[in-house]
């Protein structure tokens, strides 16, 4: 009877490690498995392997909710990166940084719409340690998950950059990545 109940209470202490470790990973450490650098660093992949890992973790999310993936498309792509550019140049953190139009505008002049037609589009940004910790914050928002999950959203551009612009939020928990993240459709 005594090792029954040291079994009993061994398996409860073990049962009540993981709920806790389960707790600490986060919502996307399961997502986060078969993407590549999804977990790493800005010191520990480059700024094109960070993008992968979100476009990678943006898909794993959709699948989920039973939405159909992104693919990447080269004008939102370039888009994304020149909005980070500024984001780091100017400090700023926004949709909108100082000297820039508004993102349609910078969709439009990019060619993404030169076959005309109807359109959306949504961006998200962010800076974060990790490509799965800025799904997780993006995730965890109303609007930017609505953007992720955005039904007749099927094209993405995503850029990230190492570093992060001098603004609160950035400059915490060590070195970070900046991201921006462009979902959008067209009539074809």
């Amino acid at each position: 009877m005594i090792q029954n109940t040291r079994a009993w209470a061994t398996a409860a202490l073990v049962a009540a490690l993981l709920v806790l470790l389960a707790g600490t990973v986060g919502p996307s450490a399961a997502q986060a498995a078969g993407c590549a650098k999804a977990n790493a660093s800005p010191s520990e992949a480059s700024s094109t392997e960070l993008a992968a890992a979100v476009a990678c973790l943006v898909n794993k999310e959709r699948k989920q909710a039973g939405k159909k993936p992104v693919k990447s498309n080269r004008d939102l792509a370039r888009v994304a990166a020149k909005h980070t550019e500024v984001m780091l140049k100017t400090d700023c953190l926004d949709h909108r940084c100082p000297g820039e139009s508004r993102l349609e505008e910078r969709i439009l002049r990019s060619g993404y719409l030169d076959r005309g037609g109807r359109y959306g589009f949504g961006e998200n940004t962010g800076c974060a340690i990790t490509p799965a910790a800025m799904v997780d914050v993006w995730m965890a928002k109303r609007r930017p998950s609505r953007i992720i999950l955005g039904k007749r959203f099927r094209d993405v551009g995503i850029a990230a950059s190492k570093g992060s612009p001098d603004v609160a939020g950035c400059d915490e928990g060590g070195p970070r990545a900046t991201y921006t993240l462009i979902l959008a459709w067209r009539n074809q």
